[in-house]
């Protein structure tokens, strides 16, 4: 095995250039499909592919057969792949960073590449950029002064660049998003509005927002559109599309269509790039060709003002955004096993809540209340747990009877909620618990989880986790994974084992709404349900409001195909209650 490990953004780095390089010399099409499927899995794990070959899985990973997964095995022995030199050996080597350019596909790459002998990566982008701004691009067959203008566009302009700045979290993306819509819906003549690309897939992070706008009066729409009062600058405005940078520099893409062909467009624009590219290669097979426009077939388009019809004509069923991965979801639409994805008006409780007995805002009393006017049949109040380090143990022993006591009333007082007593455990960093299975044992659940020592190796963190498993008062794994998103990087354990532990114990894993967790992140949902572990959709609200972010978990439990039988808090409250109970 190499020294240093390979990161997922490394695999698929190379991944990308020798798909690149196989495109170019004319490489089979389904063999080409397989290396974007692998592309598109790697790209969305959570977990390290190195870890999964180490264990045996490689080729769970969609795409990965065993000439894929042999080449793979070959890269994380050695860090290279003798045939993947082999293929790019003769290739001028600039064209793979030409590939980091906005619209700049392999075959355009290598055109530049080899008209402007660009033999080196590091120089690559500075003379590509160099010869937009001389005007030669335009010079070059197949070339023009739009597609020079493109191109220096995508270099020049950073705020296309994802690397430069932070990804929004999906609940500010959306709170910005539905301030556009209302805006534009007030124009009569706007037939329908939606967001595009990851916000609509339910990402847990969004670059840029992209609309799209079914209409009869483009030029008027996009007229609306640039007077937005959050515009700071118009980037680009032309007679179907508009760029347009806010005050606060998020860009926001809004393009025009007439409603026969707006289906075409919402299917384009929503599906991840490797599900697009998976779909076209599909759809090739049949003799079809795809576009925002629609389907031509015999050179004749085809129009289609729903997703429902698109996706009919090919053959296929409806195939819900958050699982537009690119992954294996064709392959399951073709077969007709698409799941019937979890929906928010499916959740009957939320079981991690907090109060203002640790650190939450609102009283016991209130997060109840505001459950039961949620619909809720059941809430669960999760507070941190008391220290013994700094109460002792007989006075932490008082708090739990007596807020035992009180849950037990305030049941018999209003039968109309119930609610279950647990609090949320530390797993400490010697995989010891922060309190004694003698105080667990008196309550209704556990969760447990990792709130320190993040950056312990491999083997620390999956003891941890493993322990708190196989405790037999812990119900719960919650937030599995740690990651704050933007600010901190999951832990790395052994997730093979962790979920084998998790399944022999019977143990519950979380998904945890808030949105700059959202953990357990959507690729390791996937492997939970291929385990038959069961999962949960929690707020782990600090206030009543907070409660609203369930919305934000069945996101994710959808982008990992979880339908309702997956998740336990869809089940009414007898059955919820002889769950807990046995567990």
């Amino acid at each position: 095995m190499c020294m240093e490990r390979l990161t997922n953004k490394e695999i698929v780095s190379q991944l990308r250039e020798v798909m690149a390089a196989m495109e170019i010399k004319g490489a089979d099409k389904f063999r080409l499909r397989a290396y974007q499927n692998a592309v598109a899995a790697i790209d969305n794990l959570t977990s390290s592919a190195q870890d999964l070959w180490e264990n045996g899985r490689i080729e769970e990973i969609p795409g990965v057969g065993p000439s894929l997964a042999q080449h793979l095995a070959e890269l994380f022995a050695t860090g290279k792949v003798k045939e993947f030199e082999n293929t790019k050996a003769d290739l001028p080597q600039g064209m793979f960073k030409l590939l980091e350019i906005k619209g700049v596909g392999a075959k355009t790459a290598f055109k530049l590449a080899r008209a402007f002998k660009i033999n080196d990566k590091e120089s690559a982008i500075a003379k590509v950029k160099k010869a937009a701004e001389s005007g030669k691009i335009r010079e070059l067959p197949g070339f023009g002064e739009k597609s020079e203008n493109d191109i220096l566009d995508s270099i020049n302009d950073v705020k296309q660049h994802k690397s430069v700045k932070q990804r929004l979290l999906l609940v500010r993306a959306e709170e910005i998003s539905q301030r556009i819509i209302h805006y534009m819906q007030k124009l009569d003549c706007i037939d329908r509005i939606d967001a595009l690309g990851s916000l609509r897939r339910r990402s847990p992070t969004v670059g840029d927002l992209d609309f799209a706008v079914a209409t009869d009066e483009g030029e008027k729409v996009i007229d609306h559109f640039v007077n937005f009062p959050e515009v700071g600058e118009v980037i680009v405005r032309g007679d179907k599309k508009a760029s347009v940078s806010l005050k606060n520099d998020v860009q926001v893409d809004l393009m025009v269509i007439d409603k026969d062909s707006y289906g075409s467009m919402l299917a384009h624009f929503t599906g991840s790039k490797q599900h697009n590219i998976v779909l076209r290669s599909f759809a090739l097979e049949k003799g079809m060709s795809l576009s925002e426009h629609g389907i031509k077939i015999d050179g004749e388009l085809n129009k289609f003002p729903t997703e429902e019809s698109f996706y009919k004509k090919l053959g296929l069923g409806f195939i819900p955004p958050e699982i537009r991965h690119g992954t294996d979801e064709i392959a399951a639409a073709t077969a007709g096993k698409l799941p019937k994805l979890v929906e928010l008006a499916d959740i009957k409780g939320d079981l991690h809540t907090h109060t203002n007995f640790s650190d939450g805002v609102n009283t016991l009393e209130e997060m109840i209340a505001a459950g039961k006017a949620r619909g809720y049949q059941y809430i669960g109040i999760s507070d941190h747990a008391p220290s013994i380090q700094t109460r002792g143990k007989g006075t932490v022993l008082s708090i739990v009877s007596n807020t035992k006591k009180k849950i037990e009333q305030l049941n018999r007082d209003d039968p109309a909620i119930r609610v279950f007593f647990g609090y949320e455990v530390n797993i400490l960093a010697n995989a010891e618990l922060s309190l004694s299975n003698d105080i667990l044992e008196m309550l209704d659940y556990v969760i447990a989880a990792i709130h320190t020592a993040f950056d312990q190796n491999k083997a620390d963190v999956t003891k941890r986790l493993v322990a708190a498993i196989q405790n037999p008062f812990v119900t719960i794994i919650g937030h599995p994974s740690g990651r704050v998103i933007n600010q901190r990087d999951p832990i790395d354990p052994d997730w093979d084992t962790v979920f084998a532990q998790a399944k022999a114990h019977n143990k519950i894993i979380e998904i945890n709404s808030q949105p700059d967790r959202l953990d357990l992140p959507d690729d390791l949902v996937r492997d939970v349900l291929k385990e038959g572990i069961k999962l949960i959709i929690n707020t782990d609200a600090h206030n009543t409001a907070s409660l609203d972010l369930m919305k934000y978990g069945v996101d994710v439990a959808r982008r990992g195909w979880c339908e309702k039988k997956h998740v336990v808090n869809t089940l009414p409250l007898e059955e919820f209650g002889k769950l807990l109970a046995k567990q």
